[in-house]
């Protein structure tokens, strides 16, 4: 009976591990070669995209870091982070755009859960494009590729900058595929800077300064 009895303990202890382990969040390890890189970098890097024929202006960290793959340095699995801005009244909305490279069939990322100053949000995921009519099973098959995107406010991208760690999300697919990754606090900061210094240009913005300021 005793024997038995201590069996059952180990089991229980066993399963507790178990169940305590499954609930540990999964950390993204990040390239050293980015984590390394400083929010001057991506403020530096940041590219501007600004046509006189459309009233928002781009602004974009897409070149701050890029793994990129084969002759033409295609990107693989990268994200980066947008800003629009409307050149009318300073107003910015942010999202981040994430390319998603993998082998086999579409899998369809829809979904993406993220990070806030509280709990995970989730959200659906916007479709920009994917290689679905060249991407195959069979038949001499290439690398399936999906570009996604999601919003997020400025108020939490603030927020999650004013942590030292990367700012982790995950996508997730109807078939039951997931995609963990994170954008580093540096980026983030470089992006924040990057758009209040072109803000600070339009006209709008400075005649919101000289009356808040009495000029």
């Amino acid at each position: 009976m005793s024997k038995t009895r201590n069996r059952l303990l180990a089991l229980t202890a066993l399963g507790g591990l178990a169940i305590g382990g499954a609930a540990v969040a999964e950390t993204v390890k990040l390239p050293a070669r980015q984590v390394a890189l400083g929010a001057d970098h991506f403020q530096a890097k940041t590219q501007v995209i600004d046509d006189q024929l459309d009233v928002e202006t781009v602004v974009s960290t897409q070149a701050g870091f890029q793994t990129g793959k084969g002759l033409f340095r295609n990107p693989s699995n990268d994200n980066y982070l947008r800003a629009v801005v409307d050149k009318r009244t300073g107003a910015t909305r942010y999202e981040v755009r994430q390319t998603l490279m993998y082998q086999g069939s579409m899998r369809e990322y829809d979904t993406v859960a993220y990070e806030t100053s509280a709990w995970p949000v989730q959200t659906q995921a916007i479709k920009i494009r994917d290689n679905a009519g060249r991407c195959f099973l069979f038949e001499a098959p290439e690398l399936c590729t999906e570009e996604v995107a999601f919003p997020i406010g400025e108020d939490e991208l603030r927020k999650v900058a004013a942590k030292p760690q990367a700012w982790g999300f995950k996508f997730k697919s109807p078939k039951g595929y997931e995609h963990r990754t994170a954008i580093t606090q540096a980026e983030i900061v470089g992006l924040l800077k990057s758009v209040e210094a072109y803000r600070a240009t339009l006209p709008a913005v400075q005649a919101q300064a000289d009356t808040a300021t009495g000029g």
